[in-house]
């Protein structure tokens, strides 16, 4: 691990000026605006269905991609977490998550399981900053156990193939709840195993969970500008003409998109193309095992003005260079972003070479 990880988000306890970041109250003020009969996030679950609540979770954690929010995180990243890094260079995640738990969650199925970040899909490189809007406490708040028996209780679980019973069991016997304020933060890092237990108080339980990645160090499969972000990076996609002549193109010959299969790229690419309103001409397909991908290259000596893929991982960089070249603009469904000029394709490749996908081993492998 990271000397700065193992130093600083190791279960440690952050404070910060919560006028100058009044979380809650900016939350607050963004649900009012739909729902009006709110009066506080404690009480919430008194007042909106389970349905709503989760509407309320969906149109938070949209906002949080906000340029507003983006500067606020980036700010209070600058002030606070910076310091603990010494220097180090970081991404910041794209889309924070909001955490909410009411009370009884699970009449709800709403509860959320024991779990590491490794298990999350997150590298060791990343420090999670858990920032809590609501009294936390008791029942209602985080349960977190410490790194070595953190370690030891994931390779139980995976050798020994414990249920999630028998996994819950022990990890509530280990774990201790989180018990901080608004104004308060938890630091940890992604091999502590984390959960929550039955909120059997009153109030409901709300916080924001966002993470950092450390240059050079582990992302595992949370890519860079796709999951992670370079402070001051707020737009993804630039201005896209719809009249242009665009096909989009589907290959399995990296290793972001190797395993992942033709229908489950065309949901993203679509979702990418309907949201920016493109009319595209159709799919093109690579043919596997030609990892050179012969077939994009073709269409860059086609007559046409832009290709849209799934990940700007799945193109190399000197194919890259010669869409530039070539003037066609290349888009990158997964991540938002698109290159069209050399400025474009240096912040693509500070990216691309930011951070590893794993360095070595991990605890329960050896």
């Amino acid at each position: 691990m990271n000397n700065s990880l193992k130093q600083n988000f190791d279960n440690n306890t952050l404070n910060y000026d919560l006028n100058k970041y009044n979380w809650p109250e900016i939350v607050l003020e963004l649900i009012r605006k739909k729902y009006k009969s709110v009066s506080s996030l404690e009480t919430i679950h008194k007042t909106l269905t389970h349905k709503e609540i989760a509407d309320v979770t969906a149109m938070v954690q949209r906002e949080f991609l906000s340029e507003k929010w983006s500067i606020m995180l980036d700010n209070f990243a600058e002030e606070y977490i910076a310091p603990l890094l010494k220097g180090q260079k970081y991404l910041i995640k794209r889309q924070p998550t909001l955490n909410l738990v009411v009370p009884h969650q699970s009449k709800a199925g709403r509860r959320l399981p024991f779990h590491q970040g490794i298990f999350y899909d997150n590298g060791r490189g990343q420090g999670t900053i858990w920032m809590p809007l609501t009294e936390c406490y008791d029942s209602n708040t985080m349960y977190i156990m410490d790194l070595e028996k953190s370690r030891d209780l994931t390779k139980q679980v995976i050798q020994e193939k414990w249920s999630v019973d028998e996994f819950e069991i022990h990890c509530i016997k280990h774990s201790f709840p989180v018990v901080l304020s608004p104004g308060q933060t938890h630091l940890f890092a992604q091999e502590h195993i984390h959960g929550n237990v039955e909120n059997q108080t009153e109030i409901t339980r709300m916080a924001i969970d966002w993470h950092i990645l450390i240059e050079g160090e582990e992302y595992h499969r949370r890519y860079p500008a796709a999951f992670f972000r370079l402070p001051g990076d707020y737009v993804q996609t630039q201005s896209i003409d719809s009249d242009k002549n665009f096909i989009c193109y589907m290959s399995n010959n990296s290793e972001i998109d190797k395993n992942i299969g033709k229908h489950a790229q065309r949901c993203v690419i679509e979702h990418y193309v309907n949201g920016n309103e493109i009319h595209h001409n159709g799919y093109q397909f690579e043919n596997e095992y030609l990892t050179h991908l012969p077939i994009f290259e073709h269409l860059l000596d086609r007559n046409i003005d832009g290709i849209i893929v799934f990940s700007l991982y799945s193109i190399p960089d000197r194919l890259l260079r010669k869409a530039i070249e070539q003037n066609i603009e290349v888009h990158f469904a997964n991540e938002y972003m698109s290159i069209k000029s050399e400025n474009d394709l240096s912040k693509i490749l500070v990216y691309k070479n930011f951070a590893v996908s794993k360095k070595g081993m991990l605890d329960f492998e050896k």
